[in-house]
């Protein structure tokens, strides 16, 4: 492994030599063309490269009969050098396809090729045959066809549909010609060409088909005088059913505004162009962009702010002056402000966006023209974006870089990098940075954590557990006090550089890494020096991961010793288990979801998840359901997992708070089968629950809240309870385990004369509960223990965010995975 970047994360500095960017050539272009006017050319623009980027050229043609499609992609790229490479993906006759691609690094502007000519003779006009189908190259559609001759050795006639996805193409190219077999393989398998996704789906009747959509997640601050701002998104398949969605908000304050933007996937309804002005000045105003929509791929297609904001224009200063902050991080430093005319308040406060792929607490001061807590006007949510208000957030408490990611990858598309969730600490708590790489011939597995720690100040710390041949490990640890979100670590880069080439020894060894069952995984040539195939379980344990990771690969000495005695990196636990497996464990689904919405108590909600995890011998599966419904809003809490063994196989339905006051109930399993935690949505539960009437108004009044990721205390959205409620309840409902770790704090109203939700009870399935309410204030201090989670109660783990809909992001992490993180 290369030191270099190691040494330069840890502030040790060496003299290497300089490495110029490189200047490419860089063109996008998308074509149908008569075959007659082959060959064709091209010009081109420049850009320059990031350092140590290179060259690329990517050239596709599709011939069809007399019609070709030409796709050219010229820009930088991260991938390796790759020589001049010309491959027949198919030949015909009839449909034929061929590539040009070429990665370089020797010169500038190497990447010149600048005509077809660079894929060589195209196939010879053939005897015409019997066969006739129809000829189409369209992006739009096929419906106003002619028909062909096909030449001779033609069979079967082609209908599908090419999906092409790549730098600034997204393109579904519709196909119809001539193909000598049947079945949907004009690609002959082919997955990618260059940095090109290529894929087909056939059919005479296509059918509703899953959609693409570009997919982001952005938050920024900027200066006022940056707009317009416009940007470039990642893409995702949806499942089928599925919309695109885009939501984006910008708040203006001063000459700086901050800018939130999410694209993605989304169940709900199709939804027009909508902008909405909730606060228009003066002082601070809040302009929003919701579209949802299912006509096309791409359809949230939105690049820009322009035609939606205009500058405001010059106000007459006042004679209020208030301190003036918008920032992630912190307003330690916030300056003073001539407000203008009309303003009459300071605003203090922290607005909370949770959801699209989003974890943002924004800190905003300025002006305001009323009092109050109030600076969205009583929104509560914007899109797939759940917001909240805070001013009476507690100073002093560190913010952090918070969330946690499992993934597995080929080393070929390291480095990598990834965006974090934020969470804010309690007082005196520091920020922690873990990640733990392990190479196995051509993957590797990262495990990374992130959040607030009680454990000392740590400088940043790489360690070498094991550096082969074969099998390697390697992590870095941190912990901070210095600022907000000092746990900045974003990338593999300063940790991993790509090993020499190592000469092939003569053992072969098996190669996996998995959380499942390895089966019969493929077999690699070790490196030279490799005398022992390692076959063992890493068992992770802290840092809001829980894994047992399968590991087969080559190694350079006998025993169960990859991590050279190691048990802790940071907060995990780390052990290794290398006796055969167990046969009496079970393999469960994993995951967890949070829904706050409207109607939860009464219409079914999907509950699925794929991710599986193997048991320890003493566990069994389990799912667990808790429902909480005020009437305006309700939560969805869910867990599937692994879980201590119980007597019994059993099935436990609880309704712990009943109407016509607030409703609290759940559901919970534990069964010894595999994936026998398979309910796949809440009606488990809702078809449990008697079916009660809306009982009409009554003469109390109380304050209604359901939080996850804060507290109640203010909330100003009184609503008339039910004929038959007695009094009003405000409390909190601190949970852990299965994956959760947080408070749910409520109020609303209540039928029942106790004080108490969940009448004492201690465990709700999985979790373990402990109700802090008006009637818990006079118990004795070992029942009435302080909220572990303070007053600001953080984010559960990031694996448990991505059920609210992650970018990659990847089986519940809040992190956005990407070999290139997406540009704004």
């Amino acid at each position: 492994m290369n030191l270099t970047p190691v040494l330069t994360l840890l502030g040790v500095t060496v003299l290497l030599p300089c490495v110029p960017a490189l200047s490419c050539r860089r063109a996008t272009i998308e074509t149908v063309r008569n075959a007659s006017e082959l060959p064709l050319e091209w010009k081109t623009g420049e850009k320059t490269c990031e350092v140590g980027e290179g060259c690329q050229d990517l050239v596709m043609l599709l011939e069809n009969g007399p019609r070709i499609n030409l796709v050219i992609i010229k820009d930088c790229v991260k991938a390796e050098d790759q020589e001049p490479r010309v491959t027949w993906l198919r030949t015909g006759p009839g449909l034929s396809i061929v590539s040009y691609t070429r990665v370089c690094r020797h010169s500038d502007f190497c990447n010149d090729v600048s005509s077809t000519e660079v894929l060589g003779d195209l196939p010879s006009p053939t005897v015409p045959g019997t066969l006739r189908c129809p000829l189409c190259l369209s992006k739009d559609g096929c419906e106003d066809t002619l028909e062909q001759v096909c030449p001779i050795g033609s069979t079967h006639c082609y209908n599908g549909v090419l999906r092409l996805r790549g730098a600034h193409i997204t393109t579904n190219l519709r196909v119809q010609g001539c193909m000598p077999q049947p079945d949907c393989n004009l690609l002959n398998g082919t997955k990618a060409i260059g940095t090109l996704d290529v894929s087909e789906n056939c059919g005479l009747q296509l059918g509703p088909q899953a959609l693409d959509c570009n997919s982001v997640a952005l938050d920024t601050v900027r200066n006022v005088s940056d707009l317009h701002l416009s940007w470039t998104t990642d893409w995702k398949t949806c499942e089928a059913g599925q919309g695109c969605q885009e939501t984006l908000m910008l708040i203006q304050n001063g000459q700086e505004f901050h800018m939130v933007l999410t694209k993605g996937c989304t169940s709900d309804a199709n939804r027009k162009p909508e902008i909405t002005r909730h606060r228009t000045g003066p002082g601070i105003s809040i302009i929003t962009y919701v579209h949802v929509c299912r006509h096309g791929d791409f359809c949230n297609d939105l690049s820009t702010t322009r035609n939606l904001w205009t500058p405001h224009p010059d106000t007459v200063p006042g004679t209020l002056s208030c301190p003036h902050c918008l920032s992630t991080r912190g307003c330690e430093q916030a300056s003073q402000q001539a407000c203008p005319a009309g303003s009459s308040h300071c605003y203090n406060g922290v607005l909370r966006l949770r959801g699209g792929g989003l974890i943002s607490d924004l800190k905003v001061q300025g002006c305001m023209s009323q009092p109050g807590c109030n600076l969205l006007n009583g929104t509560q949510i914007i899109g797939p974006i759940d917001v909240r208000e805070d001013c009476g957030f507690q100073l002093g408490a560190l913010k952090c870089q918070h969330g946690t990611l499992e993934i597995t990858r080929d080393v070929s598309q390291l480095p990598l990098q990834w965006t974090a969730g934020q969470t804010t600490c309690d007082v005196g708590e520091g920020c922690q940075d873990t990640l733990m790489m392990i190479e196995n011939g051509e993957q590797v597995y990262l495990s990374l954590t992130k959040g607030c720690t009680t454990t000392e100040d740590q400088e940043a710390k790489v360690t070498e557990h094991r550096t082969g041949p074969g099998l390697s490990v390697t992590s870095y640890t941190r912990v901070c006090r210095l600022r907000d979100l000092c746990n900045d670590l974003y990338t593999t880069a300063p940790l991993w550089a790509p090993p020499p080439a190592a000469a092939p020894g003569t053992l072969l060894c098996p190669l996996c890494f998995s959380k499942d069952d390895c089966g019969n995984p493929p077999r690699q040539v070790c490196p030279a020096g490799s005398t022992h195939c390692y076959h063992g379980v890493l068992r992770l344990r802290g840092g809001e991961i829980t894994s047992n990771l399968r590991v087969q690969g080559c190694m350079s000495q006998p025993g169960c010793s990859l991590l050279n005695g190691t048990q802790k990196i940071g907060p995990m636990d780390v052990r290794e288990d290398c006796s055969p497996p167990s046969t009496d464990t079970v393999t469960c689904y994993k995951g967890t979801m949070l829904r706050l919405g409207v109607g939860f108590a009464t219409e079914a909600v999907q509950w699925s998840v794929s991710a599986t995890q193997v048991c320890e011998p003493e566990e069994t599966c389990q799912e667990t359901l808790l429902l909480v419904d005020i009437g305006p809003r309700t939560l969805l809490i869910g867990s599937k997992g692994c879980a201590r063994a119980r007597a019994e196989d059993k099935v436990d339905i609880s309704i712990h708070s009943s109407p016509p006051g607030m409703l609290v109930a759940s559901y919970s399993v534990f069964c010894s089968s595999d994936r026998c935690n398979e309910a796949s949505n809440s009606s488990v539960l809702l078809s449990r629950l008697p079916r009660l009437t809306a009982p009409p108004p009554g003469d109390l009044q109380c304050p209604v809240c359901v939080e996850f990721f804060g507290s109640c205390f203010g909330s100003t959205n009184f609503v008339t309870c039910p004929q038959g409620t007695s009094h009003c309840y405000q409390g909190d409902i601190v949970l852990q385990g299965g994956g959760v770790s947080s408070t749910v704090s409520l109020q609303g109203c209540m039928s029942s004369p106790a004080k108490t939700l969940l009448g004492g009870s201690k465990s709700i399935g999985v979790f373990s509960v402990k109700e802090l309410s008006e009637g818990t204030k006079d118990l004795p201090e070992d029942e009435n223990d302080k909220n572990p989670l303070g007053g600001g109660a953080s984010a559960s783990s990031l694996t448990w965010l991505l059920g609210l809909g992650i970018v990659l992001a990847l089986c519940l992490s809040s992190f956005v995975l990407s070999a290139e993180p997406i540009p704004l």
